[in-house]
């Protein structure tokens, strides 16, 4: 899972706060002390009732993961292992879910054609890779259904365009059209007055639009599953069942995630355990109990609910002990660590 954790160990990124992910791109923090005041009001101070996300600033020419190619059938397709090396790290810290462009443009800026071009400009080339010499300059968000938004900082006192300004109707209008945004995808934010609150206001609406980008990803995901053989690919439902309680969690659906996790969990114990197979089940099995585990206390309050699911966890794999004799003290070792 992670290359610097080894099976005895839980992975950062399995014992993180599962959080949306919101990526920016457009503000200087280094040499403009407006749009550093900006970011310090998004990433500072972060208490419990602030929208749970995670921000994160991205270069001009960042990379996100590479797209790998759709599958358009499971029916022989038989994984090399139960979950993905460092898929929960892709999603808590390189792929946002929603991607904000910041862009310094008032509505009665004399150049605003120019500047509208400009701005279509960026969210063109963060959405399609750009080919150089035949060759893709970069991983681009093309494909994936991650969220796209701008947010136009203004020195106007206005948050948003008032119902009788036509000339800011109009022109949101068309920088809407030029950047392919829906009517829900574009802000405005005065950096004057109150700037916390519009803050605030802001990132409620990023936190929206990232829990739409997640209830596509269960989604897409559980469309695989009808495709799914039982007697073959256990290991798919398995790490079918993970994915959604992951993505459930980045939604804040507790309840959805425990219940996806409590199917992965079932779908492992189906699987049967060899001595090519042990250390590998009996790691996942781990994760999976802890997720369940911190789940019901956290979140849930299913405190007695907890305990059980330790002590059944505890018991199944008790005696679940293969390969030589002179290396049994790793599964004792284990077991400790459980």
């Amino acid at each position: 899972m992670s290359p610097t954790f080894d099976t005895h160990d839980l992975p950062q990124e399995l014992c993180a706060p599962a959080l949306a992910l919101v990526g920016f791109t457009g503000l200087d923090t280094l040499n403009n002390a407006v749009h550093r005041s900006i970011w310090d009001a998004f990433s500072n101070a972060r208490t419990a009732d602030r929208a749970p996300v995670t921000f994160k600033l991205l270069s001009p020419d960042q990379e996100f993961p590479p797209l790998k190619p759709r599958r358009n059938s499971y029916e022989w397709y038989l994984p090399k292992g139960i979950l993905k090396r460092n898929w929960m790290d892709k999603h808590l810290n390189q792929l946002p879910a929603v991607v904000v462009i910041f862009y310094d443009l008032d509505w009665d800026d004399p150049f605003w054609n120019e500047k509208k071009l400009e701005c279509a400009s960026r969210v063109h080339s963060l959405r399609y890779s750009r080919i150089l010499h035949g060759l893709s300059t970069g991983a681009a968000l093309e494909g994936r259904g991650c969220r796209v938004a701008v947010t136009l900082l203004q020195q106007a006192p206005a948050a948003l365009p008032a119902g009788e300004d036509v000339v800011a109707i109009e022109r949101g209008n068309a920088l809407k059209t030029a950047c392919a945004l829906n009517a829900k995808s574009l802000f405005v934010l005065p950096h004057g007055d109150h700037l916390q609150g519009y803050i605030i206001r802001l990132e409620k609406a990023f936190y929206e639009l990232s829990q739409s980008y997640y209830h596509q990803r269960i989604k897409g995901v559980r469309s695989h599953l009808d495709q799914l053989n039982r007697s073959n690919q256990q290991y798919l439902f398995v790490r079918h069942q993970f994915k959604m309680g992951f993505f459930s969690e980045l939604k804040q659906d507790y309840p959805l995630a425990h219940k996806h996790y409590t199917k992965a969990y079932g779908h492992l114990l189906e699987i049967r355990i060899l001595e090519n197979n042990c250390s590998e089940i009996k790691t996942v099995a781990g994760y999976i109990n802890y997720k369940l585990c911190r789940l019901m206390f956290l979140h849930l309050n299913y405190f007695r609910e907890a305990i059980a699911q330790f002590r059944s966890h505890i018991d199944q794999f008790r005696t679940r002990v293969f390969g030589p004799r002179e290396l049994e003290f790793e599964h004792h070792a284990w077991m400790c660590n459980q």
